[in-house]
C-alpha cells in the first residue's frame, strides 16, 4: 500500500471516529437517558442542576436534575447568541410523566394499535398544540406504533406553519413512549427545508432512548 493510500485511509478512519464521538449521553433525574449529537445544546432555563461527567475512552455524559420533568434541546449556538444559529431551527423537547391510574394507557406494556380513536386523538392534540404556539396546523403526516428498545411507542408527525404563519414550515415528530407506570413524550421538530440536516437525530432517538428501569 502506497503512502498516499495509507494517509487517505488514516484520514477516513479519524473522520469516522470523530463523527461517532460527537454525541453526548443525557440522563434526567435518573429516570431515562438519551444520546444526542453535538449540533444540539441543552437549554438550561428550567434546570436545577447539570453535572457533566467525562471519562477517558467513554462518551461524555450529562446528568440533569429538574423539578419540572421537562428538558429542551436546541440548535447549538443559541445559548451564546451566535448569529448564524438563528438561521436554523431544531428542538427536541422531553417531558416525563407518572401515569394517571385513571388513564386508559395506565399499565401499558404491550404494542399499541392505531385505530380511529387514536387518529382522532392525535389530530386534535396536534391542532391544539399549534393553536397554543401560534403556528397554524397544516396536515397530519403519519401515525404508527413503534418499539424503542422494548418500550411501546405511539409515534405521529404533522406539518405546521412557522410563527403566525410568517416563518418557514416545520415538521413535528411526537414520540409517546410508555413504560407501564410512567411515560415520556418526546417532541422533535425542525424546518421542513432542513430535513437532511437534522435527520440523524431521528435515528438517535430510535436507537438510544431508554428508561432507567423497565417495568
Amino acid at each position: 500500500m502506497t503512502k498516499e493510500k495509507i494517509l487517505i485511509l488514516f484520514i477516513v478512519i479519524c473522520s469516522f471516529v470523530g463523527v461517532k464521538a460527537q454525541t453526548t449521553i443525557y440522563s434526567c433525574n435518573g429516570l431515562y437517558r438519551i444520546e444526542l449529537p453535538a449540533k444540539l445544546e441543552l437549554q438550561a432555563s428550567e434546570l436545577n442542576s447539570v453535572k457533566r461527567v467525562s471519562e477517558q475512552g467513554k462518551k461524555p455524559q450529562v446528568n440533569i436534575t429538574t423539578q419540572s420533568g421537562h428538558i429542551t434541546f436546541q440548535q447549538k449556538g443559541l445559548n451564546d447568541d451566535v448569529k448564524e444559529a438563528y438561521n436554523k431551527y431544531c428542538r427536541v423537547i422531553v417531558e416525563y410523566f407518572k401515569e394517571d391510574r385513571n388513564d386508559p394507557t395506565f399499565g401499558r406494556g404491550d404494542q399499541i394499535f392505531v385505530d380511529r380513536d387514536i387518529l382522532y386523538a392525535v389530530t386534535v392534540a396536534s391542532k391544539e398544540s399549534c393553536a397554543r404556539s401560534g403556528t397554524p396546523f397544516v396536515k397530519l403526516i403519519s401515525v404508527q406504533p413503534l418499539t424503542i428498545n422494548g418500550f411501546p411507542v405511539l409515534y405521529y408527525s404533522y406539518k405546521r406553519k412557522g410563527w403566525e404563519g410568517k416563518q418557514p414550515p416545520v415538521i413535528v415528530n411526537v414520540f409517546r413512549i410508555f413504560n407501564r407506570y410512567e411515560s415520556v413524550t418526546l417532541t422533535f421538530s425542525y424546518r421542513e427545508a432542513e430535513r437532511e440536516m437534522w435527520k440523524s437525530i431521528h435515528d438517535n432517538i430510535l436507537k438510544t432512548f431508554s428508561f432507567a428501569k423497565k417495568y
